[in-house]
């Protein structure tokens, strides 16, 4: 698989993806606003995972769709990406991992010793977006979406070579289906009120429609259909899918019920940004945006070291500056002190880590060549 060079309108649109979930875990904590409309948009804050998704099946599929890179180097590129940062996070949050150890019986203290264990397995292998139960336990409520991109990379490389060999009616009207399948699960729990459809939101297989359908966009993209499809509209799309949040909102009981709307939105919105020009496209390129979406996936990883303290020590912190008794300026601060972190993690854990073991593994694949030479002249 050929890596291609990066679309930099869709590096800047990670961050806001990543701002819009931010702003949406501090106001369902501290509500910014109490105006019904704007209301209804933050309350949906969730629904910029489906953007990351989408956006991971584009941006993959537009660099390995080329294929010519072996399997095991792909999944090492992958791993070096996230981990280092995914592995940060878990230690840095240790202290609020949340289980309680009771009053110290056998019993009590058995039972917190498995749950920690479960935690530390679930975790080590990112699977735990399996588990959602044990979604409010440890950073699982940010670093679920991880494991589920986890389980959508290992499969990128077996479904790619299936999709491009599909016509490109087939790629729409599969895109379609995983749209609408998608929704279906919201549309489900509006009709039965059944809080168990909620653990759908969650489990990596739930989720693998949206990353399909950002494979599908992409494929069709990079065939030329839908370049032209108008820079002049990417404001009056985006619009349109804000005024609609902003009336339905809340009525939706799940997230991923918006899909029906939400994912040809960003499919949209995904190719035209590819294809270049539009106000949008000027925006998200600039040197600063691009530079918070290349850090992005630090501020997303690390957004609960700053927010769980803050939950936990929010009186002591107000008691000391009055002025963050106000939700707004509080989060304001928050996202300064989490930008700086971020920076601090992307240029001295996230890059240096993965270039080291993308370093590491092409030596490791040198030597081996170099061993099985050897053993050919020997011979």
């Amino acid at each position: 698989m050929i890596e291609k060079s990066e679309i930099l309108p869709l590096t800047g649109l990670r961050f806001f993806a990543a701002l819009y979930v931010f702003i949406f875990h501090i106001h369902i904590r501290w509500p910014l606003t109490e105006n019904p409309y704007v209301k209804n948009i933050l309350d949906q804050g969730a629904i910029g995972m489906s953007l990351f998704f989408i956006l991971s099946g584009f941006v993959l599929a537009y660099r390995y769709s080329s294929g010519g890179t072996a399997y095991r180097s792909y999944l090492v590129s992958r791993f070096s990406r996230i981990y280092p940062v995914y592995l940060l996070a878990a230690v840095a949050t240790i202290p609020w991992m949340g289980v309680n150890f009771g009053d110290g019986s056998f019993v009590d203290t058995a039972l917190a010793v498995s749950k920690v264990a479960m935690l530390v397995v679930a975790n080590l292998f990112v699977i735990q977006a399996w588990f959602p139960q044990m979604f409010n336990y440890w950073n699982d409520g940010a670093s679920w979406s991880i494991s589920v991109e986890v389980f959508c990379y290992f499969l990128l490389p077996l479904m790619l070579p299936a999709l491009n060999k599909m016509k490109s009616t087939r790629l729409l009207l599969l895109g379609a289906g995983c749209a609408v399948f998608s929704a279906l699960i919201g549309v489900s729990a509006a009709l039965f009120d059944d809080a168990a459809n909620k653990v759908f939101y969650s489990i990596p297989i739930f989720r693998l429609p949206e990353f399909v359908v950002g494979i599908c966009a992409c494929l069709c993209f990079m065939r030329g259909h839908g370049r032209r499809a108008g820079q002049s509209m990417q404001v009056v799309v985006l619009g349109l899918l804000v005024l609609y949040l902003s009336v339905v909102g809340s009525k939706m009981p799940l997230y991923v019920g918006h899909n029906w709307i939400v994912i040809p939105t960003i499919a949209f919105l995904l190719v035209s940004l590819s294809a270049g020009g539009g106000i949008l496209n000027w925006l998200l390129s600039t040197r600063l945006v691009v530079w918070l979406g290349k850090i992005s996936y630090s501020f997303y990883s690390l957004q609960f070291l700053v927010i769980i303290p803050l939950v936990e020590h929010h009186a002591d912190v107000v008691g000391e500056f009055s002025a963050l008794n106000n939700p707004k300026i509080l989060m304001v601060c928050a996202f300064l002190v989490l930008v700086a972190a971020s920076a601090v993690a992307h240029h001295f854990v996230e890059e240096p880590m993965r270039k080291w073991i993308n370093r590491k593994y092409q030596e490791k694949q040198r030597g081996s060549r170099h061993d099985d030479q050897l053993l050919a002249v020997a011979k």
